[in-house]
């Protein structure tokens, strides 16, 4: 039998050896028995991990490591807050103060020219008058939501003012809603209106509006839109009246587009979009238990809003193939589940968004719990309202040009951990090729030296076109490194183990195809976690006893 031919079978047990040393020809003395290194394994928990074909994890320079994850969620269309203005007529019309029963009084029927500033000795002419007359409208907009302001960028406001008087009237129109951006004055105009009547045009990008306006001024409404209009008579000697003479004034507003818009949003649903990631980290584990000592949710929201959103957390869920659980988050300074995110509370074109920030982790939160259940993904199916804390009125602005909102979740997992029979496997190909039969015996003798404060059983399971052969063996293959008080590992801890084959077994193995190698590790059992470290490493040095038949 060919010696080196033997070394090599006994190399692939673990594909991982450094045996590049068998690449030169070594002339070899051969007495039947084999007594001699085969390998080095050399694994560091960075090399564990890349093999595991983990790769969202980060080491610092103190060989710390975490796996982070980083996942944003936005704002939805949420155009409910995006208050369309619809279009509004009002109507106002002022009689003439000359009724039937003025031209009565004066013995006269209507038409009438006055001619006499008496209608007897001492008696004035009641057709003789001097009076302003004012009336007011008080319309309601048919909105969305509760108003209190608007900023124009479009639209215009048309007012018709027609008359049937056959004399002059002065007409004042004032609209305390309307409100000129240049000199933050109530608009006001005064008009000498003829039988021919006027048309005025007002441009709304000259305004903003104010709908808190009502009759008395004193108790502030919402949605309202109030016009005022003021006719002043002066009838005198040689006019002509009418006892049917009016004043009208239609006033239509059409086709607003506002900048901002400003009112009470009270509590309205804020919807987001909905993510969900996926953690490829845990399918590297098959069964036992994993807890983790301080994971974090580290959470940056970004708001261009007008109003603070809520956010509720309780919609975050790990999920794995049996289980689901919610996150939970206790909140000492508002309502419980809830991130609350501040908004912007002046309006301007240039303010930046707001930033609010907050940590999810063990002393507010079930974060730990969520991924010691091992989850295949995390969803974010996250509700929200505007104003989780109710202030009654809430003073609230929505900018048709905004940054919207972000959210960045950073998911941090540090490797300060407790293991509970977590199993690694890995999986080998098996050349069971004609010279092992002269094999008698085989021992292997693993000496390993451990940094990494996790001890290990190894399994050998060897397999024929990935049945089992029933030939496997289990052993404790190295023990755990003692550890500080920080949870880091202080030294190197050796174990020695050797493996013996029976000649049964070897019958079974030399059917083999292939080997699954399977690592159970367990935390050390006094302790609560341990810090794990990329440069923790593992040594394991190969070496064989067998005898063989020549």
């Amino acid at each position: 039998m060919n010696p080196k031919r033997l070394l090599f079978f006994c190399s692939i047990l673990f594909t991982s050896c450094n045996v590049s040393y068998f690449d030169n020809e070594i002339e070899m003395k051969w007495s039947g028995d084999l007594n001699m290194p085969i390998g080095q394994i050399n694994y560091t928990l960075t090399d564990l991990f890349q093999e595991l074909d983990i790769n969202d994890f980060n080491e610092d320079a103190e060989g710390n490591m975490s796996f982070n994850y980083i996942e944003s969620i936005s704002g939805g269309k949420n155009t409910s807050y995006d208050v369309a203005i619809e279009d509004l007529s009002s109507f106002v019309e002022i009689e003439s103060p000359l009724t039937p029963a003025v031209f009565n009084a004066a013995g006269v029927s209507s038409p009438h020219t006055i001619a006499t500033s008496e209608i007897a000795p001492g008696i004035p002419n009641p057709l003789i008058i001097s009076e302003k007359t004012t009336r007011q409208k008080i319309e309601k907009f048919e909105l969305t939501k509760n108003l209190t302001g608007a900023s124009f960028i479009d639209g215009q406001l048309i007012i018709d003012i027609a008359s049937n008087f056959t004399e002059d009237i002065n007409v004042t129109i004032e609209i305390p809603s309307l409100i000129t951006k240049s000199g933050n004055e109530p608009y006001q105009t005064s008009e000498k209106i003829t039988s021919l009547g006027k048309q005025l045009s007002i441009p709304l990008k000259n305004y903003t509006i104010d709908f808190t306006q009502n009759a008395d001024n004193l108790e502030p409404t919402t949605n309202s839109f109030v016009i005022n209009v003021t006719s002043e008579f002066d009838f005198k000697l040689g006019d002509t009246v009418k006892d049917d003479e009016k004043i009208s004034v239609k006033a239509n507003l059409t086709g607003a587009e506002t900048t901002v818009v400003y009112g009470d949003f009270k509590q309205d649903s804020f919807s987001f979009s909905s993510q969900s990631l996926n953690l490829d980290f845990f399918n590297s584990f098959d069964q036992g238990a994993i807890k983790f000592a301080n994971p974090k949710i580290k959470i940056k929201a970004s708001n261009g809003y007008g109003f603070p959103i809520g956010i509720d957390l309780s919609k975050i869920r790990a999920v794995n193939q049996t289980n689901t659980l919610n996150l939970k988050y206790d909140n000492d300074q508002g309502p419980q589940n809830t991130f609350v995110v501040s908004g912007i509370e002046t309006y301007s074109s240039e303010v930046p968004s707001v930033i609010t920030e907050i940590t999810l982790d063990k002393t507010n939160s079930n974060v730990s719990d969520l991924f010691s259940l091992k989850p295949t993904e995390i969803t974010l199916d996250v509700i929200g309202n505007a104003n989780p804390i109710n202030k009654l009125p809430n003073l609230n602005f929505f900018a048709s040009n905004n940054k919207g909102f972000e959210a960045e979740l950073e998911i941090e997992v540090p490797l300060e951990v407790k293991f509970e029979n977590i199993e690694l496997t890995k999986s080998m190909d098996f050349n069971n090729g004609e010279d092992i039969e002269d094999l008698v015996n085989f021992v292997l003798v693993l000496n390993t030296e451990n940094s990494i404060p996790l001890s290990g059983n190894l399994e050998i399971i060897f397999l024929n076109n990935g049945v089992d052969l029933n030939v496997s063996k289990s052993f404790v293959a190295f023990a755990a490194a003692d550890t500080e008080s920080n949870g880091k590992s202080s030294e190197y801890k050796t174990t020695t183990t050797e493996v013996t084959f029976s000649e049964n077994d070897l019958k079974k193995i030399k059917m083999a195809t292939a080997i699954d190698i399977n690592c159970i590790l367990n935390s050390p059992e006094e302790k609560n976690s341990v810090k794990l470290l990329g440069i923790n490493d593992l040594i394991v040095n190969v070496s064989t006893k067998a005898n063989i038949k020549l």
